[in-house]
């Protein structure tokens, strides 16, 4: 870069970064609030239920999140790129929400109706559930199509409203129905029918003002960039889900059930940068090639520090949190080094995101139909070591999956010859998370030492304050 160019790109940066920070902040909100708000439904199902029909609404949102991924054939990954860098643009996009649904409903049908031939591999008491999980997951797939296709359109207020529709609408239908009969399959009814609300809502805002064009070979084209995207999805988020599979496979449904809420809270930082992810893809693919590798690493080290911040943040309050959470009879406070560990994946999840923008904007995504399933695989060989005997240490899996995903993807950016930027960017943010998450971790979880945690929270707190300052003047 000569030094004409210098100072203009790295405004650009600067000016990517106070769009998925600022404006894009909308989308964040909107993603993350509901989502957030929704765990606070979880302690009052956990206590409803008990652990082991809690382990069951566990396994069952596992099954959603899988069936989504699998049955949504990737067109969630494709739309937003279609809208904004294909040629029928936004028309191509609405005609790929409408043909991507109708296939998805399609496939999960034939799910439903085969499933006397493969229900004899599912337990008895997890067989309705299954089946509610499944036809849950068809209405999520609508849901995640639409969303994609208003991130192009840019209307965030829609965006939240489905948003909200959808995370907070269904586990709140649920609790009420489980408050009449409590039984885990009372809550996914809920569920169900909150997913199936914000489909219809979805298809609403999308397809109301507009009409789909579908240019020749659109579909086809769809289908070769997002077919290949359904392993990786799948794949990354069994790093969370098969790691309550696990548990229950070395240990109990019970164990399972409590590793889910640790999952739940120190993953739950991962949910503010896959809702940054809302604003942050969008504005990579529409920044000139040239200057796409500094609008990268300007926006990944602004991210990864919020990520290092807030990891840091959920970590050292966990104690508090996982008491909110979970019962005494779930021996919340054993949980806290599990959700230290849980929350350095999250800073680390970001390098993933960051060269995944780059090969995206490439259009040639088939070897991270490769690259996250033997990342995956890495992450639960270390978790099945690690939590041989003590079963905290099966958190070490979800950590360990992102690293391996951040080398992979990293190597495959330059495979495909995609942009480059400079990773280096991510070496302080990544040695803040590790530091806060691991005191965090050791510092004591009860008694008056336990203020310590406050103390120290309170200044990831101001330092998130002095980001967003610096960011946003």
């Amino acid at each position: 870069m000569n030094p004409e160019s210098a100072g203009p790109t790295e405004s650009a940066g600067a000016a990517a970064s106070k769009g998925v920070l600022g404006r894009g902040s909308i989308y964040t909100l909107g993603t993350a609030a509901p989502i957030l708000a929704n765990a606070a439904v979880v302690p009052v199902v956990t206590r409803l239920l008990g652990k082991s029909e809690y382990g069951v609404v566990a396994i069952a949102i596992v099954v959603i999140q899988v069936a989504m991924m699998a049955g949504s054939l990737g067109m969630p990954s494709v739309i937003t790129r279609q809208g904004i860098l294909a040629e029928s643009g936004v028309a191509g996009a609405r005609a790929l929400l409408v043909r991507g649904s109708l296939m998805t409903v399609g496939l999960v049908a034939m799910a439903i109706l085969t499933a006397p031939l493969w229900d004899q591999l599912v337990q008895v008491p997890l067989r309705t559930a299954v089946l509610l999980a499944l036809t849950a997951s068809a209405f999520f797939v609508v849901v995640e199509n639409s969303q994609a296709l208003l991130r192009v359109l840019d209307r965030p207020g829609a965006f939240v409203s489905l948003s909200l529709t959808a995370t907070l609408g269904g586990p709140l239908l649920g609790l009420a129905l489980l408050a009449q009969h409590r039984s885990p399959e009372r809550y996914l009814i809920g569920l169900t029918l909150g997913y199936a609300g914000a489909a219809a809502v979805g298809l609403v805002l999308c397809l109301r003002g507009g009409r789909p064009r579908r240019d020749r070979g659109d579909t086809r084209a769809a289908l070769r960039m997002g077919l290949p995207v359904i392993p990786h999805l799948v794949a990354l988020f069994l790093a969370n889900g098969a790691l309550v599979v696990l548990a229950g496979h070395l240990y109990d449904i019970g164990t399972a059930g409590r590793l889910q809420l640790a999952l739940l809270v120190g993953s739950s930082p991962a949910v503010i940068t896959s809702a940054l992810n809302n604003s942050w893809a969008p504005i990579v693919y529409r920044a000139p090639e040239h200057q796409r590798g500094v609008v990268l690493a300007h926006t990944a080290r602004d991210i990864a520090t919020l990520a290092a911040l807030i990891s840091g943040g959920v970590t050292l309050l966990s104690p508090w949190l996982m008491r909110f959470v979970a019962g005494e009879s779930f021996a919340p406070l054993e949980l806290v080094p599990a959700v230290a560990i849980i929350a350095f994946g999250c800073v680390l999840s970001v390098a993933y995101l960051a060269n995944v923008h780059l090969v995206f904007a490439t259009g040639r995504s088939l070897w991270l139909s490769v690259i996250t399933p033997l990342s995956l695989l890495a992450g639960l060989t270390c978790a099945y070591v690690a939590g041989q005997e003590n079963p905290v240490l099966l958190a070490v899996g979800f950590p360990a999956t992102y690293a391996t995903l951040a080398v992979g993807t990293a190597l495959l950016r330059r495979h495909v010859h995609a942009v480059s930027w400079s990773e280096t960017a991510l070496l302080l943010p990544a040695g803040l998370g590790l530091t806060l998450c691991a005191l965090g971790g050791v510092l004591p979880a009860s008694g008056p030492a336990a203020l310590v945690r406050v103390v120290v929270a309170a200044l990831a707190g101001l330092g998130t304050l002095w980001l967003a300052r610096r960011v946003l003047e």
